[in-house]
Parts: C-alpha cells; sequence; structure tokens
C-alpha cells in the first residue's frame, strides 16, 4: 500500500442541510398562518349564516304573537325553540325597543343582548361573541326585531381541529422533506466521491493521477518549507521525485493491442506499489509514464536503492492474457532540495535524468546532476539551430567513398549528411542527429538526404562492370513510417535513379529491436530492385536465424573491429567474412585507415572497403573530379 493525499473537504449538500429544513419549516409555517386566519374567516361567516338563519326563523314564528300582542305566545315559541349549544340568547323586541319575548341558555350573561348596536338590523361580532339582529313583519308591516346572540367557540374547537390536522401535515411534509433531502444527499454525495475518485485517480491503473502526484510534491515542499522560507526546512525533510517510462510500452500496444497494453500498465502500478515504502506516493502520470514521490529520503543513495528495485522488478517479464511481455523502463530521479527549490524544477530536473536515461540505452536509473541542465539547455539550442538550418539550406550532402578491396578501384559511395552552421562551423553528426531522432526532424531529413544522394548519383559516370551505387542510412522512425517505402518509390522515379544503384542501410540494432517489422520492410524495399546492408554489423547481437531470413545484400564491419586489426579481433573480423561469404553476401570494412588494416582485409577476402586511407567524405563537387581520373584509369 502507498500513502494517498487526503483532503478535508465538506460535502456540497452538507453546508446548506439545517438551512433548508430551516427554509421548508418557514414556508409552512407562513402558509399555515394565511390557512388559519382563512379557516378562522371561513367559520365565523359560516356560524354568521346560520345565526341568520336562526333569527329569520324566529321571526317568522313570533310575527303572528307579536301583531296580537300575545307575550304568551311568543315565550312558549321560543321554549319550543332546540338551539344549537353555541346558542346563547333569543331576544325579540317590539317596535318601542322593549323586550316581548325571550330566550336566554343557562349560565350565559344578557349583556351583549342589551347593547343597542345588537337591536339594530345586522351582525355585530367580537372574538368571544357573534349577534345577528332580524326585523319582524307581518305582510310588510314592521312588529319589531329578533335578536339572535351566540358564542364563537364553535369557531374556536374548528379552528383548533384545523390547525392540529395541519401541524400532523406539516409534520408528514417536514419528514418526507427530510426523508427526501437525506436521500438526495446520499447520491449528490455519491456523486461527489465518484468526481472526487475521476479527479484523482488514473482509471486504468487505480493509482493516483498527475493532480495527485504534484500536489503531492506541493505538499510535501509546503511541509518542509520552515517559517523563515527556508526550503532546507527541518530535519528530514529532504524527498525524491522519481520519474518511471515503461521503455518497449509502444511495441505492446501495437503487437498486442491497447487491452494487453492496459492490463500490462495495472501490472506495472501493482509492482510499484509493492516495491516502494509505505509512506511512498505511487501515480500515473502520463501514457506509460509514472511518477513516486519517495519521502522521507536521507540522500540521493536511498533514493537510487529505490529506482534499483524498480528497474529491476520491471525488468521480469509479465504474463498478460497467455501472453508473454516485457515493461522495462527507465527512471529519472531528482531530490527536494538538493536539486531543486520548487515543485516546477523538481520535476524538470526529474525529466531530464529520464531522458538522459534512456539515452544511455534505456532499462536504467539516473539521478539528476547539475550538469545535466547544460547538456539540456544545449540539446535545446541545438534543435532550434537545426530547425533554423534546414529553413536556410545549411544542410549538406556529403560522401564517403568506397573502393573494391583488391583493386581499389571506385565502387560507390556513402552519403553523410553535414551541417555547416554559420558561427560554430561543422557540426558532428554524432551531435545533432541523436537530436533530430528526438525531435522527430530526423524523417524530413533522412528523405532529403535521400532525394539528393540519388539526384546527385545520376551525374556520376558508370563502369563498364558495374554502375556506382550510392549507400542511404535508414533511420528507426523511417523503419516505422508505413509511407516511407513509397516515398523511397517516388524519389527514384523523380530522379531517374536505377533502384539497382540505390543502396539502403540498416543498423543491426535496429533491426534486432523489431524484427518483424524489419523483415517486412526489406522484403518490399528489395521488391523494388533497391539494394540492402547492414551496417554496424556484430554491435547487435543477431543470431544466424536471423541473418539467414534477412533478405540482404551486404554486411558492413564495424569500425571497432576494424580499428585493431591485424592485432586484435581479427577472429572477429574473418568469422564475419566468412559468415557473409556462406550466405552470399558481400562485405564491406567501414574506417580502413592504415596499409596493414588493409592488408589484411584483403589477405580475408574482404570485398569493399571506405576510410581515411583512401579518402574522407567530400562534397560532390570533389567526389566528381574523383571518379573521372579513376574512370579513366580504368
Amino acid at each position: 500500500m502507498t500513502a494517498a493525499v487526503k483532503t478535508d473537504k465538506t460535502p456540497i449538500t452538507a453546508s446548506f442541510r439545517v438551512a433548508q429544513l430551516a427554509a421548508t419549516a418557514i414556508s409552512l409555517m407562513v402558509a399555515g398562518c394565511i390557512l388559519t386566519g382563512f379557516q378562522f374567516a371561513s367559520l365565523q361567516q359560516s356560524l354568521t349564516d346560520d345565526l341568520k338563519v336562526q333569527a329569520s326563523l324566529v321571526a317568522d314564528n313570533v310575527a303572528a304573537s307579536m301583531m296580537f300582542l300575545d307575550r304568551r305566545a311568543a315565550a312558549q315559541t321560543l321554549d319550543l325553540l332546540q338551539p344549537p349549544p353555541y346558542l346563547l340568547s333569543v331576544t325579540v323586541y317590539d317596535l318601542e325597543d322593549k323586550v316581548f319575548a325571550e330566550f336566554h341558555r343557562p349560565g350565559a350573561t344578557t349583556d351583549d343582548a342589551m347593547r343597542p348596536a345588537l337591536r339594530r338590523d345586522g351582525v355585530d361580532t367580537s372574538l368571544t361573541r357573534i349577534a345577528v339582529a332580524r326585523p319582524v313583519a307581518y305582510r310588510r308591516e314592521a312588529l319589531g326585531r329578533v335578536v339572535v346572540v351566540a358564542s364563537t367557540s364553535r369557531v374556536g374547537v374548528g379552528l383548533l381541529r384545523y390547525v392540529g390536522l395541519f401541524a400532523m401535515a406539516t409534520l408528514g411534509a417536514l419528514s418526507a422533506a427530510a426523508l427526501v433531502m437525506a436521500k438526495t444527499r446520499a447520491r449528490v454525495e455519491k456523486a461527489e466521491a465518484r468526481m472526487d475518485y475521476l479527479a484523482h485517480t488514473d482509471p486504468v491503473t487505480e493509482l493516483g493521477n498527475r493532480r495527485v502526484v504534484y500536489d503531492t510534491i506541493a505538499a510535501r515542499i509546503a511541509t518542509r518549507t520552515d517559517v523563515r522560507g527556508d526550503p532546507r526546512g527541518p530535519a528530514g525533510a529532504r524527498f525524491a521525485l522519481l520519474l518511471i517510462d515503461l521503455d518497449n510500452f509502444k511495441a505492446v500496444n501495437d503487437t498486442a493491442g491497447h487491452s494487453v497494453g492496459d492490463a500490462l500498465l495495472r501490472k506495472v502500478g501493482q509492482v510499484l506499489r509493492h516495491v516502494v515504502r509505505p509512506d511512498d506516493v505511487v501515480g500515473r502520470i502520463g501514457g506509460d509514464e509514472f511518477a513516486v514521490v519517495a519521502s522521507p529520503i536521507a540522500d540521493v543513495a536511498e533514493a537510487l536503492s529505490i529506482a534499483e528495485r524498480i528497474t529491476s522488478a520491471l525488468g521480469r517479464p509479465f504474463h498478460v492474457d497467455g501472453q508473454e511481455v516485457f515493461a522495462r523502463a527507465s527512471v529519472g530521479l531528482s531530490l527536494f532540495p538538493d536539486d531543486a527549490q520548487n515543485q516546477s524544477d523538481l520535476v524538470s530536473n526529474a525529466d531530464i535524468a529520464l531522458y538522459d536515461a534512456k539515452s544511455l540505452g534505456k532499462n536504467t536509473f539516473v539521478a539528476f546532476k547539475r550538469e545535466m541542465t547544460v547538456a539540456t539547455q544545449r540539446r535545446v539550442a541545438m534543435e532550434r539551430d537545426l530547425r533554423k538550418a534546414i529553413d536556410r539550406g545549411e544542410l549538406d550532402v556529403y560522401y564517403q567513398p568506397q573502393f573494391d578491396c583488391a583493386t581499389g578501384v571506385l565502387v560507390g559511395a556513402e552519403a553523410l549528411v553535414r551541417w555547416l552552421h554559420p558561427e560554430k562551423g561543422f557540426i558532428a553528426p554524432a551531435d545533432f542527429i541523436p537530436v533530430a531522432e528526438e525531435c522527430g526532424l530526423i524523417s524530413h531529413i533522412g528523405l532529403w538526404v535521400l532525394g539528393r544522394a540519388c539526384r546527385d548519383a545520376t551525374r556520376w559516370p558508370g563502369r563498364d562492370t558495374a554502375p556506382l551505387t550510392v549507400a542511404v542510412n535508414v533511420s528507426a522512425r523511417q523503419l516505422r513510417d508505413p509511407a516511407f517505402i513509397d516515398r523511397v518509390s517516388e524519389v527514384l522515379q523523380s530522379s531517374g535513379l536505377p533502384p539497382a544503384q540505390l543502396e539502403l542501410e540498416l543498423t543491426e540494432s535496429l533491426l534486432m529491436e523489431d524484427v518483424d517489422t524489419a523483415v517486412a520492410f526489406m522484403h518490399a524495399i528489395r521488391g523494388l530492385g533497391i539494394k540492402l546492408s547492414i551496417d554496424d554489423f556484430g554491435t547487435g547481437y543477431s543470431s544466424l536465424a536471423y541473418l539467414q531470413t534477412f533478405p540482404i545484400n551486404k554486411l558492413k564491419i564495424d569500425q571497432s573491429f576494424v580499428r585493431q586489426l591485424p592485432s586484435e579481433r581479427f577472429e572477429i573480423a574473418n568469422a564475419i567474412i566468412s559468415l557473409a561469404h556462406g550466405f552470399g553476401l558481400r562485405v564491406i570494412a567501414e574506417g580502413v585507415e592504415s596499409p596493414e588494416q588493409l592488408a589484411w582485409l584483403q589477405h580475408a577476402g574482404c570485398d569493399v572497403v571506405q576510410g581515411y586511407l583512401f579518402a574522407r567524405p567530400m562534397d560532390r563537387v570533389a567526389l566528381q573530379s574523383l571518379m573521372t581520373p579513376v574512370q579513366s584509369a580504368a
């Protein structure tokens, strides 16, 4: 397990939970007050309407009694009434506003009935009583008035029932709202957790992503910087950033498929979690690039020990979907605060160290050193100047003449790119070719060299026995380019050079990176009638089985073997010559600089030689002048 970056944060809904419930409760209370007021008015109006009906009934029933001034009959009429419980009194007045007959519920007072306002036609209300007055008439002849008084207790009881019912409904609504909010909150929190997971986790390996790695670096720097701002901070402040880049991941994706590639990335992530320490943070920050923030680190030796464990663990084969694949890796590391004082420089320095590790042949680890920055700056400057050189036409093609080993007759030349910088003079190919390969300019340069060499070769005078050939090197990027073969064919057609006069050179190590692709490429090239040779033979450790399947014409002995002839390395050179002749191949020896080397090669049966003993690389004009006397002598 590795340490993870934790962030203290409140879910979005947490800060609004109480406010939402309070707002809901207040809204219900306001609505309840409004509805209660409306209900009160409705109940009061209903009671008033009932009293009006009661008053009208009494007025109709006592009209005859009042017409004949029969108080007893009027009293009997009132006694025969069955008043509802809320009715307090019924009083009949004559035209002189004197009581003609009356009914009082036991315990009820008559104060309200005696008020003048209640002896007039209309309605009088208070919080506790409602009084209604109705005229008594017979055939439109006014006889007096009836005043009915009732208690508002009916209204109060109805209102209490309504409030209770509303309170129960409100409580139920709040409970339902709380339940809905809880479920919504759970869903939102789940969505937040998912968003947080996606924001901080690589979905393929389930490691932390680039954001987690950078946040971890920032947190480590922040916690290890003291109050004075000194990046050296307290004891134990040192930590390391290790950048891990898989060396052959693209080949796995291209040959085995992306599903196998993803499975390999997951296994790499598991291995990294296993080999680092518990408190170290592992993350995937790119396609095939991982990072480890190792903290604390005592010194660079401890960081290198972690890097060694990583490269060793990733150097073993992985079994993925029934296939055996390799995930060898290069590791670059830098330390805080030894190598950098901030996050940007720390990452940049680790990346510089990673580049240096890859340039050493991959599957290794390198710690950052100050001088690497200078080399990186030089590389960036060279890339900038190289791009300008292409635009300005500063590149040129020189030719290394090749001679028949036995007769010394010129048989061809190898095309070599040269760069004449306007300020720095000639820049060695060993300096700018790797930069061109890294930044992707090598394909453009290689195609330009091919076109120039083919056009120049068409101007070379021929020989009676065989035409002169021109050899052009092929880069790894060109070999993997599916359109390169078509471009070679187009160059031959546009230049008019016969395919048999063109020879493409491929290094042995390049062929061994992807044998199947190389074999398919070579067969396609041979199908065009173009010759093929293997350059630097003896340094790439190719087996005889592969050599037998390669459709090639020549082997070129690497100059590292020729340089020590005839005293040393003669066994290897002799074996290469014998092997090539056994397969029906011609042999070229490069780097021949002494008569002793030439004599040994002639005795061993070498076919073609090139080197400073005969001629240095020259421009096309010098090569043309070299050809004329040679051909005349022939």
